[in-house]
């Protein structure tokens, strides 16, 4: 099972709501935690392909996981991640 559960990840998104917008579903979360896993993911493979930065690996992330999903899912849950949903 993981951690944060499906349902603190939408008590996350309706901490981090767009004013007028309606309450997320599962849907939402998935598109908006997987949608910042990949921006995690771009930002610590373009820290690896800097030429002053080759010698080094990837730096520790929070919590001691190298899974980017699970700190996306975190950070959602803490109400961290803002999003808005396009019409």
């Amino acid at each position: 099972m993981n951690k944060p559960t499906a349902d603190e990840i939408l008590q996350g998104l309706r901490q981090s709501l767009p004013e007028g917008e309606e309450q997320p579903n599962r849907y939402t979360a998935v598109m908006v935690t997987a949608k910042r896993a990949r921006q995690i993911n771009t930002y610590y493979r373009q820290l690896g392909e800097g030429g002053a930065l080759e010698g080094l690996g990837v730096p520790m992330l929070p919590g001691g996981t190298r899974n980017y999903l699970s700190i996306a899912m975190e950070e959602v849950a803490r109400g961290e991640v803002t999003y808005r949903l396009r019409s």
